[in-house]
């Protein structure tokens, strides 16, 4: 019998659809994400994909999407674990900051390169627009406070995600209970880079594809056997 992990991005935040960096600032669900996560929902049901258990970051946006994902696919309840080390990647004082802004600043080069560079922080802003202050509330822990000024980096994120995905995803998928993670763009990224043992220049240019649930099939040795899309 084969071994399933899905992952999937959570749906349209509002800022999503305004291009800011959003990182660990919770911000609401457009109407699109909440149809988006509806769709997730019904494509699960169409291929008869039920996961034992639900695995989503600690931010609002990934609790919602994962929330209505659980509500339309079940008439029971599923585990849901929840944690901040399947957070998206935090931008430092960029969150809230439109990608517009930061391509003037810097140029669409090093804008381009600081979203998909493995080791690069993203720039430290002295004065941020009023109109982009960040007004919306942050999740905060104890690991925020050594990051909250600098931001992460991809490695940063793979850090704190991969130790989590061995102790706590990993043996889940090994019981065959087809986990789905609920999470972020980079996050995923991150993932996949250790799932797939890409080197640092092969994930500079690797993308997590728009609308698409991941299905990762692996062998009875826990070996990544193949890698499918559904779109939704």
């Amino acid at each position: 019998m084969y071994r399933r992990l899905l992952i999937v991005r959570h749906g349209q935040s509002i800022w999503n659809m305004d291009s800011k960096f959003t990182g660990w600032t919770n911000i609401p669900l457009t109407e699109k994400g909440e149809k988006e996560a509806s769709n997730i929902a019904g494509v699960l049901h169409k291929y008869q994909i039920f996961p034992n258990v639900i695995f989503t970051s600690s931010l609002d946006r990934a609790i919602k999407t994962s929330n209505i994902i659980k509500k339309q696919l079940y008439d029971y309840d599923v585990p849901t674990l929840a944690s901040w080390r399947l957070n998206e990647k935090h931008y430092g004082n960029l969150e809230g900051v439109e990608r517009e802004f930061i391509r003037e600043a810097f140029g669409v080069e090093y804008t381009k390169k600081m979203r998909s560079n493995y080791t690069m922080l993203p720039p430290s802003i002295r004065e941020i627009p009023s109109n982009m202050k960040n007004n919306y509330k942050v999740y905060k822990n104890q690991y925020y406070d050594t990051i909250a000024d600098s931001g992460e980096s991809k490695k940063h994120v793979y850090e704190r995600v991969v130790p989590y995905y061995k102790n706590y995803i990993e043996p889940c998928i090994i019981k065959n209970d087809s986990p789905i993670i609920v999470t972020h763009k980079h996050t995923a990224r991150v993932l996949m880079k250790y799932l797939k043992d890409m080197d640092d220049e092969t994930f500079e240019n690797y993308n997590i594809p728009s609308n698409k649930i991941i299905s990762i099939i692996f062998d009875e040795n826990m070996n990544l056997s193949s890698e499918n899309f559904f779109s939704y």
